[in-house]
């Protein structure tokens, strides 16, 4: 009889051949989305956009709307007032992504892996991919929607078929779509150039520790280059934009890469990312939405599992 303290008990995919564990990951990529937060929210607090809003709205931030009537009432900055709101709901949907998660897997007898790092990592890219002016209860219901029926309904980190923060996203667009898409209003990770630059330079720290593969970044990289090119003339905006306006960079450093709905096959993840890129230029294109990025990762997580399959035969010589 096999000796049963050689048993080994496997985990769902994703299986990461490292010393390090999903958990620093997950930290390291939270890490990485940082200064994209921080100069996002100083973008639409204190860069031209904020000059065309009212600092009274009541979805900015965290803060109520009598916080930010008095303020002006008292003749007080807004700007600081509009920096804490955006980090304060940033930081509220990824703790409140943690409890989510907590919440989930006591509900479903499920192990206790709030702690890793991957709710949190949920909530601040939902929080990321939606405009400073949503209310806290609509980012609320994306958490939950992204968490609970994206991610924990269907086991948890390896087993969920598409990425959770834009299953959340997806739910929400469809649901309050004005909320989403607020006039003259971009979203907290594409505020301005610099927050979209450091989302690159964060995915390119996250590729420096070996935490992604090069593979998805630079087939979605290359695939909305290429089909810019191509589809010139259906898009707004000069070559340059199709990078540094909305989430390409995101998509193609953080949002593709999820090791759980993305290929491991090498040439199956330069496929996925091509296609990724294809799928962005022709939605905006030809598309109606104002954001391109999310859908196009859910279609191309869709194919994932047909795409590993994707294997290139080599036909041996047969001797006579």
């Amino acid at each position: 009889m096999p000796d049963p303290s050689t048993h080994y008990t496997v985990g769902a995919a994703p299986h990461v051949r490292a010393r390090r564990g999903l958990t620093r990951a997950h930290h390291l990529t939270v890490l990485a989305l940082m200064p994209t937060a921080l100069f996002g929210a100083i973008g639409h607090a204190f860069g031209p956009k904020a000059a065309v809003l009212d600092p009274a709205d009541a979805g900015v931030g965290s803060l109520g709307p009598i916080v930010k009537m008095l303020a002006v009432e008292m003749g007080i900055d807004t700007g600081p007032l509009w920096l804490l709101g955006i980090l304060g709901t940033v930081a509220l949907a990824s703790g409140f992504a943690v409890l989510v998660e907590y919440l989930s897997q006591i509900a479903m007898r499920q192990p206790y892996r709030a702690l890793d790092g991957h709710a949190a990592l949920m909530g601040v890219l939902l929080a990321l991919l939606l405009p400073p002016t949503v209310p806290v209860w609509v980012l609320l219901i994306g958490v939950v929607v992204a968490v609970f029926l994206g991610k924990q309904l269907f086991g948890g980190i390896g087993s969920y078929p598409m990425h959770p923060a834009v299953i959340g996203w997806l739910v929400l667009v469809l649901s309050w779509p004005h909320w989403i898409y607020p006039v003259g209003m971009a979203s907290v990770a594409s505020a301005t150039s610099t927050s979209v630059l450091l989302t690159a330079f964060g995915g390119l720290f996250l590729w420096a520790r070996g935490v992604i593969r090069p593979q998805i970044s630079l087939g979605v990289l290359g695939g909305v280059a290429v089909f810019a090119l191509l589809f010139a003339g259906r898009l707004e905006g000069s070559f340059g934009d199709q990078f540094l306006k909305g989430h390409v960079f995101l998509a193609a450093f953080f949002l593709a890469t999820d090791p759980t709905c993305s290929p491991a096959n090498r040439r199956a993840m330069w496929l996925y990312g091509f296609g990724l890129g294809f799928l962005i230029v022709l939605i905006r294109g030809f598309g109606v939405w104002a954001d391109a990025v999310p859908f196009a990762v859910i279609l191309m997580n869709i194919l994932t599992p047909l795409l590993d399959r994707f294997r290139i035969r080599r036909q041996e010589a047969v001797t006579p």
